[in-house]
């Protein structure tokens, strides 16, 4: 037993290995993980605003509806403002979020650059 334990401190133990494989740098530099970072949250950003331009499509399609369900006479013309009230506000919500995505995707490209600059 003794000569077992007496090699395992001269190769060094499982433990000392895996200390030093910690140690070792990853081969992506510090720059590349960075600029993938920055490129998910850019990435990320726009596929949020992506589906919120989906939303409203989605949104102005139901208004069209609406004014065909009036046009068929499904509707009254007191439910046509009511239901387009609705939806109409829902879109200026979605209109919000998109320019805040927008200007957050703008802001982030920004620093980005100013990040990449002095490489």
């Amino acid at each position: 037993l003794s000569t077992f334990l007496f090699s395992m401190k001269r190769s060094g133990s499982f433990d000392e290995k895996r200390k030093v494989d910690e140690r070792i740098p990853s081969r992506r530099s510090s720059k590349a993980q960075r600029s993938e970072v920055w490129g998910n949250q850019i990435q990320l950003t726009k596929q949020e605003i992506l589906k919120l331009r989906e939303k409203e499509n989605k949104l102005n399609d139901r208004l069209a509806r609406f004014e065909q369900f009036y046009s068929e006479e499904k509707f009254t013309k007191e439910e046509l403002n009511e239901k387009t009230k609705k939806v109409e506000a829902q879109i200026a919500e979605t209109q919000k979020e998109i320019q805040a995505k927008e200007a957050k995707l703008e802001e982030t490209i920004k620093k980005f650059e100013e990040a990449t600059q002095g490489y």
